[in-house]
């Protein structure tokens, strides 16, 4: 586990800026819900006249009114601010594990080593996925801890709050995994992060325009709806919110590290 313990000890720093940020993001988030709940039937009215695709996007499901806890959190934090959060940390760290080793030279290093390619990259796709995770865990604490504080344990359980926590890190896991792969298989950062970007931002739109009626079949193809399909706070996790992200993680790791052990590394510039 040497090379799963360096990577980690290499991104303590920027691990732990990364836990603060996204916990002052969440906090920030939380302390506003006392005043929304007050002009919650406004909030409520006022997205009632927005087109379904776009309520849905913004987190807004029509039987939950936004000024119920499950209603706040899953559309001001579940919806927008904690994916959009981790997925940029996920794809960064993900296109980083084998891709942007390879762009700086550093990997070449590790490769020198006694260690065979495979263990390198499964190590160290793991160490990015325990980055996910450990900021990820950050926000859960800190959304469990303080919600009674700010009036948001009413009608929500526990359980479904750390459920929506445990779904929104395996949406992240799965985008890491994309930059991984196309890391692995294709060398260069730029192009891992570009393409897990262009999934994440393809799979949001496409989940707009399913809940608006549009391109309906396609509603299993994009991660989005598996996640945000269901208002998992009200009526808690469903069961794709976690096996699909993390079924699909596994085939598309599989891949990248086979191919990862067959392919000439890129030149560092």
């Amino acid at each position: 586990m040497i090379v799963f313990r360096r990577f980690l000890r290499d991104r303590r720093r920027s691990t732990l800026w990364w836990c603060v940020g996204l916990c002052g993001g969440v906090l920030l988030s939380i302390a506003f819900y006392p005043a929304i709940k007050a002009q919650g039937d406004v909030l409520d009215k006022t997205l009632k006249n927005l087109p379904k695709g776009l309520r849905a996007m913004a987190g807004a499901e029509g039987v939950v009114s936004l000024s119920s806890p499950p209603g706040f959190l899953h559309s001001q934090v579940f919806a927008q601010m904690l994916p959009i959060a981790l997925l940029v940390l996920a794809i960064a760290v993900g296109a980083r594990a084998i891709a942007g080793a390879e762009d700086d030279g550093t990997l070449e290093l590790t490769l020198s080593n006694p260690v065979t390619r495979r263990r390198v990259a499964v190590e160290r796709y793991f160490a990015a996925v325990a980055t996910v995770l450990i900021v990820a865990l950050a926000s859960t604490i800190v959304l469990v801890g303080l919600a009674p504080v700010f009036q948001l344990r009413e009608g929500l359980p526990i359980a479904n709050l750390v459920g929506a926590c445990g779904a929104v890190a395996c949406l992240a896991i799965l985008h890491a995994t994309i930059a991984f792969a196309v890391g692995a298989i294709m060398g260069g950062r730029g192009m891992a992060i570009a393409i897990g970007s262009a999934v994440a931002a393809g799979g949001f739109i496409v989940f707009g325009l399913v809940s608006g009626g549009v391109l309906e079949p396609l509603r299993f193809v994009t991660p989005w709806w598996w996640y945000l399909s269901r208002n998992i706070l009200a009526r808690g996790l469903a069961p794709e919110a976690i096996v699909m992200p993390l079924a699909v993680s596994g085939v598309l790791f599989a891949i990248g590290v086979k191919r990862f052990e067959g392919r000439d590394l890129r030149s560092s510039a």
